[in-house]
């Protein structure tokens, strides 16, 4: 009898593995639903589903006493970083002006210093800070070669500009006089462009401005200050604008 029953506790000792092998398997089977969930459902399901399998394995009831489904992080994720982009930008955008208002100041004091308020305007304005050359100042009247006392009045405001980074946009403008018995010129248009281009150039091969930052433009006599009805106002619109651009208008 005693030889009986130990063989009976031997058999059944022996089929305890088949539960601990059925666990696993479970468990495995389990751990792939898992792996294929996170891939496949969306953030609501995937925390009912670990709400579920929390449950399953600890044995303790999970309860969500709020009408409002679970918060999940990665749902947090996204919102975090776009608030730290956005704080990003708004501190890249307060530099920007922070730089370009210093360097108003700067070019303001050399324009009031050597008594260029007559010939040269400076603003302040959206897209950037903008110098205004009055044509008297730059160029003869159908020219685009820079005067020798131009030359030193560039070189000078050129090295204020290499204090920011910022791209910088010269605009060459022009009154509506058509071009008569110019070999050189055949437009306004090319006027105004060549007289854009060589200072531009001049800018970049006397003030080591990098060429990257820099970009020209011909408007000719389609964006006049005043209307060109008095040799005045036609004066007035003959101009070269040197603009150095804020970040956020680099691509306008």
């Amino acid at each position: 009898m005693r030889k009986r029953r130990k063989r009976h506790e031997e058999h059944e000792n022996n089929d305890r593995w088949l539960i601990t092998y059925s666990d696993l398997i479970t468990l495995l089977l389990v751990f792939f639903i898992v792996l294929y969930s996170m891939s496949e459902v969306q953030n609501d399901k995937f925390n009912a589903l670990v709400q579920s399998l929390r449950t399953t394995f600890s044995g303790d009831a999970v309860m969500n006493t709020s009408d409002n489904p679970p918060t999940s992080i990665t749902e947090d994720i996204p919102k975090a970083a776009k608030d730290q982009s956005k704080a990003d930008d708004g501190e890249d955008e307060k530099s920007d002006k922070d730089q370009l208002d210093k360097l108003y100041v700067k070019l303001q004091d050399y324009i009031n210093k050597n008594h260029l308020d007559s010939s040269i305007e400076l603003e302040n304005i959206p897209r950037g800070v903008q110098i205004t050359f009055k044509e008297k100042i730059l160029f003869d009247l159908g020219k685009a070669d820079i005067k020798k006392q131009a030359e030193t009045i560039l070189q000078s405001m050129g090295g204020i500009l290499n204090s920011v980074s910022n791209p910088i946009a010269v605009e060459g403008h022009t009154d509506n006089n058509p071009i008569i018995n110019s070999s050189e010129f055949h437009s306004n248009w090319e006027l105004a462009s060549k007289r854009a281009e060589n200072v531009m150039l001049f800018l970049i091969n006397n003030d080591d401005i990098k060429s990257s930052r820099m970009r020209f433009t011909s408007y000719g006599q389609y964006q006049p200050v005043e209307k060109n009805d008095t040799a005045e106002h036609q004066a007035m619109n003959r101009r070269v604008n040197i603009v150095i651009l804020r970040e956020t208008s680099a691509s306008q």
